[in-house]
C-alpha cells in the first residue's frame, strides 16, 4: 500500500476515536487527504479494479458512515434543554457532519460515479427513515438523492425495482406528512424523479400506487397553497401513461375522483403557469383515455360515466373562463403580450367542444359541486352551485362577433381552427355558411394585422372540410361559392404579403384541391411575375393546381400576349419555368452573380422536380397525378405530428366491437399502385427548354464559383435539382437510365459536387473551425436528403441512384478523413493534479451556504416559499437522469461528425444495390475501424450514438 493510502487509513480508523477532539482533529486531516492529487489517483484506480483487498473509494465511505454513527450518537443522548449558545454550536456540528458525506461524494464522483449505488442508496434511505436522522440530516440526503443519485446514468441503471418502489412509498409518506414545516417543494421533486424511474426502469406495476396521488390531490385542496403540486401531477401524469394500457377503467374511476378537486384547486387557488400547464396535461390525457380518436358513445370506443359528463361540462365552462381572463390580461396589460393562446390549451378545448356540442342542445344547466368551499361543505344543508352554460357552434360565432379586439377574437379563431382540422364532421352542414360569412367580415380589417394569419388558418381548414362533404344542398353550394369567390380575391391580392404568404397561398391551396372555385387565368399568371417569388408556400399550391386543374394554354401580361416561340399552346408552361428557376433574373441571369431564389429555397423532396417535369408534359394534370400516386419515402415523409398517446387510443378502440376504418383499409401493393406512365407524353421543344435553362444554371454556377461554404450549398442544390428531373423523366419512361448518365446535364451535375468537393477538402486541413462547422452541417443535410432507402420504384429512387454516380472516391475519402479525425478529438485525460481545484476553499465549502442553517427536511420556511425554491433546485429543468443519448451530451463537433457518419453508412449500404463512383469496401472498412473494441467506449454518448 502507497503511503499516502496507508495515511489515510490510518486517518479513517481514527475517526473511530472515542475522545471527541480527537475525530475532530482527524476531520480536518481526512478532507486534506481525500483532495490530494496522489491519494485521490490510488483511490480511483482501486475502484475501478473492483479488488476489495484493496483501499478504495467504497471502503473509505464505510469509515465515513460509523464516524456520522458515531456523531449522531452523541447528539441525540445530549443533554436537552440547553442554553442558546450550546443549541447553536450543536446545529453547527449538525451541519458540519452533513456537509462533510456531501463533500466526500462530490470529491469521490467528480471524475466518474465510483461510489457504489447500493451503498449510498442504503445510507439515504437508512437516515431518511431514521425519526431523529430524518430530522437532522435529511435534507441534505435528499438533495444527495436528488442531485448525485437520481441525476446520475449508472446509477439509475442499478436502482432495483423494490428499491424504485420503496423510494416512492418513503417520500410519498413524507409529502402526506400533516406538519406544516415539512420542505415539500424537495419531496415533490424527488416523487418526480422517482415516478420516471418506476416507469421506465421497472415492469409490472400495480394500480394502487395511484392511491399516493388521490391523497395528495385531495389534501391540497385543503391548502392556501399547493407547494410542489406540479411536480406531485407531473409524477401522476407520468404514472397514467404507464398504466392506462392494463389499467384503463381504474385510470377513468381515479379521474372521476380526482379531477372535480383540480377543478376546485384551478378557481379557488391562485395557480401560476407551471402547475396549470400540468393541469391541463392531465385533463387532455383523460379525454385521450376516456374518448380514444373522438369517440363520443360507448359502441365507439367510448369509456362514459355520469360523473365524467359532469366534470366535462365544468371544464368546458372553466375554459371559457380562463380563456376570457387571458384575452383581458392582454388588452390591459402594458408592453407587448402575444395575441394567441398556447396550443395546449386550444387542442384541450377543442377536445372538449367536440365532446360537448350537440345539435340538440343549446343551453344546458350544470351543478358545480366542486366550488362549494371547505366551509359550505361542513355545514349542514350545503347544496351545489347551479350554473347555466350555453354549448354549440352559436358560442364560437359569437365570440368571433362579439368583440373587435385580437386579444378575444384570436383564441377562438384558434379554438374554431383546431376543432374543424381535428374533427371535421363536429361542423354541421347548416353552420357552413354563417361560420363562412363571419371570417370573410374579418378577413379585410387589416388595422389589427396580428388576427390575420388566423383567420386565413381558419378559412384553410373551413375549405378542407367543405371538401369532403358531399351532401350538401344545391341552394347552400350557390351560396357557399360567392362567398369563396369574394374570399378567393381578398387573399389573391395578398400573395405578395411575405409576413402572411404561407397562409394566403395555404388557403388558395384548400380551395383548389376542395374544388371550390374554378381556377381562372389570373391564378396562373401570379407563377410568372413579380408578384410573388418561388418560396415553399408558393410550391406547394402550385403542386396542388397542377394536381387538379388543366393549365391554360396561353396567358395575358400587360397588353402584349407571351407566347413560346414553338407553339403557342405551351407559353405558359414555359413561362413558369423560367419564373422557378430564374426569378426576377430572367434577363439578364447569365450575367448575375447572384444565385436565383430557387437554390436558397428548402422545398419538399422532389416538388419542385416533378413541377418541372410535369410543365414538359403535355397532359401536366395526367403527369402530376402519375407522380402523386408514389407514396413519398419514410425519410421524407413528414405525418402531421400526432399525440404521443395515439398507439395506445388506437388500442382502446380496437377493444370494441365496432368495425373501424384503420382495421380494414389494407394498403394497395404498391405495383399495382403504380400504373404505367402509358398516354403521358414529353413535349420535346419544352423539354429541350428545360434542358437549356438547368444547363444556363449550372454553367452560372460554375463560373462564379469561390470557396465559400455558402457556395457549397448552392451547387449541392443544384446538383440536386438536375438529378431530380433526370429521375422524374425516367419514372414517367421520358428516357432510359442509361441515356440519362451520358447527358450533358449529368457531367454538369457531376461538375458541381466535385466544386462542392473542393469546400470539404479545404475544412479537411482545419477540422475543429467553429465558423465552418454548421455550414459543413448543412451540406451533409443537403446530401442525405438526396438520398433514398425506398425499394420500390419511385423518382426519388432513381434520383437517389444518379446521385451516388456524382459521389467520387476522393470526396468520400475526404469526408472519412473527417470522420477519423472528429472521432479522435475528445477530452484529454483527467489531471490528477487539478484535484486540487475541487474546491479553492474546503473548509468554506464545507460549511456551504452556513446562513442557511435552516435548510433542513422540515424547514422554517412556509411552504412554497422563495426558500423552497432555492433548497429544492426549482430551476433545474433536468428531473432524473438524462438519456445517454440526448443531444445535450454532444458538442457541435460531434453532431457534424454523426451527420457525416450517417451520409457514409447510407451511402455504403445503398452501394449494395446501387452502382457507385467510389470504393464502397474501402469506405466501409473505415468505418468499422471507428467502432472498434480498443477505441469504443460505451459510457460515451458519442459512442452509443455510432
Amino acid at each position: 500500500m502507497s503511503l499516502a493510502l496507508n495515511d489515510l487509513l490510518i486517518c479513517c480508523r481514527q475517526l473511530e476515536h472515542d475522545r471527541a477532539t480527537e475525530r475532530r482533529k482527524e476531520v480536518e486531516k481526512f478532507k486534506r487527504l481525500i483532495r490530494d492529487p496522489e491519494t485521490v489517483q490510488h483511490l480511483d484506480r482501486h475502484s475501478d479494479s473492483k479488488q476489495g483487498k484493496y483501499l478504495n473509494w467504497d471502503a473509505v465511505f464505510r469509515f465515513l458512515q460509523k464516524y456520522v454513527q458515531k456523531e449522531t450518537e452523541c447528539l441525540r443522548t445530549a443533554k436537552a434543554g440547553v442554553s442558546a449558545s450550546t443549541q447553536a454550536t450543536r446545529q453547527k456540528k449538525m451541519q458540519e457532519i452533513s456537509s462533510l458525506v456531501k463533500y466526500f461524494i462530490k470529491c469521490a464522483n467528480k471524475r466518474a460515479p465510483r461510489l457504489k449505488c447500493q451503498e449510498l442508496l442504503s445510507y439515504i434511505m437508512d437516515t431518511v427513515k431514521d425519526s431523529f436522522n430524518g430530522t437532522v440530516y435529511g435534507a441534505d440526503c435528499s438533495n444527495i438523492l436528488l442531485k448525485d443519485i437520481l441525476s446520475v446514468r449508472k446509477y439509475w441503471c442499478e436502482i432495483t425495482q423494490q428499491q424504485w418502489l420503496e423510494l416512492f412509498s418513503v417520500y410519498f409518506n413524507l409529502y402526506l406528512k400533516p406538519a406544516q414545516d415539512i420542505n415539500r417543494v424537495l419531496v415533490a421533486r424527488i416523487i418526480h424523479a422517482v415516478a420516471r424511474g418506476c416507469c421506465s426502469q421497472t415492469d409490472g406495476l400495480n394500480s394502487k400506487l395511484l392511491d399516493f396521488f388521490s391523497k395528495a390531490i385531495h389534501h391540497a385542496r385543503q391548502e392556501k397553497s399547493s407547494a410542489g403540486l406540479n411536480h406531485i401531477l407531473a409524477a401522476f401524469v407520468i404514472f397514467l401513461k404507464t398504466l392506462a394500457v392494463n389499467f384503463r377503467i381504474c385510470v377513468c374511476q381515479l379521474g372521476d375522483e380526482v379531477l372535480p378537486t383540480l377543478l376546485y384547486i384551478w378557481t379557488q387557488h391562485r395557480l401560476n403557469d407551471c402547475l396549470k400547464e400540468v393541469i391541463i396535461e392531465l385533463f387532455q390525457l383523460q379525454i385521450y383515455i376516456r374518448h380514444p380518436k373522438g369517440a363520443k358513445t360507448q359502441e365507439k370506443g367510448a369509456y362514459e360515466s355520469n360523473k365524467w359528463k359532469s366534470i366535462l361540462y365544468n371544464l368546458y365552462d372553466l375554459l371559457i373562463n380562463e380563456i376570457s381572463h387571458i384575452g383581458s390580461r392582454g388588452k390591459y396589460s402594458s408592453g407587448s403580450r402575444n395575441v394567441a393562446v398556447k396550443e395546449n390549451l386550444i387542442d384541450l378545448m377543442a377536445d372538449i367542444c367536440h365532446q360537448v356540442f350537440n345539435e340538440d342542445t343549446r343551453s344546458l344547466e350544470i351543478s358545480q359541486s366542486y366550488a362549494i368551499t371547505q366551509r359550505e361543505l361542513n355545514d349542514y344543508g350545503a347544496t351545489c352551485k347551479k350554473r347555466k352554460i350555453e354549448l354549440g357552434w352559436d358560442v364560437i360565432k359569437d365570440h368571433l362577433q362579439k368583440s373587435q379586439n385580437d386579444f378575444d377574437l384570436v383564441p377562438w379563431l384558434q379554438i374554431a381552427t383546431q376543432l374543424i382540422s381535428k374533427y371535421p364532421s363536429s361542423l354541421p352542414n347548416y353552420e357552413l355558411s354563417p361560420l363562412l360569412m363571419i371570417l370573410y367580415q374579418l378577413l379585410p380589417q387589416q388595422r389589427h394585422g396580428e388576427r390575420t394569419p388566423y383567420v386565413l388558418r381558419c378559412l384553410v381548414e373551413l375549405a378542407s372540410c367543405q371538401g369532403k362533404k358531399s351532401d350538401l344542398e344545391s341552394s347552400q353550394k350557390s351560396d357557399l361559392l360567392k362567398l369563396w369567390t369574394k374570399i378567393w380575391s381578398i387573399t389573391f391580392r395578398g400573395i405578395s404579403s411575405e409576413r402572411i404568404q404561407a397562409e394566403n397561398f395555404g388557403l388558395l391551396g384548400a380551395i383548389i384541391q376542395g374544388g371550390l372555385i374554378e381556377v381562372d387565368r389570373e391564378f396562373w399568371k401570379s407563377f410568372t411575375g413579380s408578384a410573388c417569388r418561388p418560396s415553399c408556400p408558393a410550391v406547394c399550391c402550385l403542386t396542388l393546381a397542377l394536381t387538379t386543374c388543366v393549365v391554360p394554354e396561353t396567358v395575358k401580361t400587360g397588353v402584349e400576349q407571351n407566347t413560346c416561340e414553338v407553339n403557342r399552346s405551351f407559353s405558359l408552361k414555359e413561362l413558369i419555368m423560367k419564373w422557378l428557376l430564374f426569378y426576377q433574373l430572367e434577363d439578364d441571369f447569365e450575367d448575375s452573380t447572384e444565385p436565383p431564389p430557387v437554390l436558397h429555397s428548402n422545398f419538399p423532396h422532389l416538388a419542385l422536380e416533378k413541377i418541372l417535369v410535369s410543365l414538359t408534359v403535355k397532359n401536366s394534370k395526367a403527369a402530376m397525378n402519375f407522380f402523386q400516386r408514389v407514396p413519398e419515402c419514410e425519410q421524407h415523409h413528414k405525418d402531421a405530428e400526432e399525440s404521443l398517446f395515439s398507439d395506445i387510443e388506437e388500442l382502446f378502440l380496437q377493444t370494441t366491437f365496432d368495425k373501424m376504418d384503420f382495421l380494414t383499409i389494407v394498403k394497395e401493393s404498391p405495383v399495382e399502385k403504380l400504373q404505367s406512365s402509358g398516354g403521358i407524353s414529353v413535349h420535346q421543344n419544352l423539354k429541350e427548354s428545360l434542358d437549356r435553362y438547368l444547363l444556363g444554371l449550372s454553367e452560372q454556377l460554375l463560373n462564379n464559383y469561390s470557396f465559400e461554404s455558402t457556395d457549397a450549398e448552392t451547387l449541392i442544390r443544384c446538383s440536386s435539382l438536375v438529378v431530380g428531373v433526370l429521375g422524374s423523366y425516367c419514372y414517367l419512361g421520358a428516357i432510359a437510365e442509361e441515356e440519362a448518365y451520358k447527358s450533358e446535364l449529368f457531367q454538369k451535375a457531376k461538375s458541381l459536387m466535385q466544386c462542392a468537393g473542393e469546400s470539404i477538402t479545404v475544412f479537411k486541413n482545419k477540422p475543429h473551425e467553429e465558423s465552418r462547422i454548421v455550414s459543413l452541417r448543412n451540406l451533409m443535410h443537403l446530401c442525405t436528403r438526396c438520398l433514398s432507402n425506398c425499394t420500390r420504384p419511385s423518382p426519388s429512387k432513381i434520383a437517389s441512384g444518379f446521385f451516388l454516380r456524382l459521389l467520387t472516391s476522393k470526396l468520400m475519402n475526404d469526408i472519412a478523413d473527417i470522420c477519423r479525425s472528429l472521432a479522435s478529438f475528445s477530452r484529454k485525460p483527467f489531471d490528477y493534479g487539478e484535484v486540487e481545484s475541487v474546491e479553492d476553499d474546503p473548509d468554506e465549502s464545507l460549511m456551504e451556504a452556513e446562513d442557511q442553517s435552516s435548510m433542513s427536511l422540515f424547514s422554517d420556511y412556509p411552504a412554497g416559499s422563495v426558500s423552497d425554491a432555492n433548497v429544492s433546485g426549482e430551476g433545474q429543468s433536468t428531473i432524473g437522469a438524462m438519456n445517454p443519448l440526448a443531444e445535450e451530451h454532444l458538442s457541435k463537433q460531434d453532431l457534424l461528425f454523426l451527420d457525416m457518419l450517417k451520409f457514409l453508412c447510407m451511402c455504403v449500404t445503398a452501394a449494395q444495390t446501387s452502382t457507385v463512383s467510389f470504393r464502397a469496401a474501402d469506405i466501409r472498412r473505415r468505418l468499422l475501424m471507428l467502432i472498434d473494441s480498443s477505441m469504443l467506449d460505451p459510457a460515451k454518448s458519442l459512442h452509443l450514438h455510432m
